[in-house]
């Protein structure tokens, strides 16, 4: 199997509206900004690790870094509440991580 950054971007947003509920309206344009702006971040990590340039340590820390971006991103342009915007992102990146291990 392939990693198809494309599917996995729309799962991604997909997994955070469903984590955020009813306060999807106030993250789902601040959530297609930061999905924008890390595009090529999450493709340049995810070509990375297929190709075996990372170790799983080093994915985990890099995972963690742009999760901290996003949270603090969606924090900054939404109205949402730091809670809130915490479990669209872990929804998110936990999608990420899933279709990282299917591509393989």
């Amino acid at each position: 199997m392939a990693f198809n950054s494309g599917q996995a971007f729309k799962e991604m947003t997909e997994a955070a509206q469903a984590s955020a509920d009813e306060r999807w309206g106030a993250l789902e344009q601040p959530f297609a900004n930061v999905m924008e702006a890390q595009r090529d971040a999450l493709r340049e990590l995810a070509t990375e690790w297929f190709h075996q340039e990372m170790s799983d340590k080093v994915l985990d820390e890099r995972l963690k870094v742009l999760r901290e971006h996003f949270v603090e991103a969606l924090v900054v342009d939404s109205s949402a509440g730091r809670a809130v915007c915490d479990k669209a992102v872990q929804a998110a990146l936990n999608c990420f991580w899933e279709s990282l291990m299917a591509g393989l």
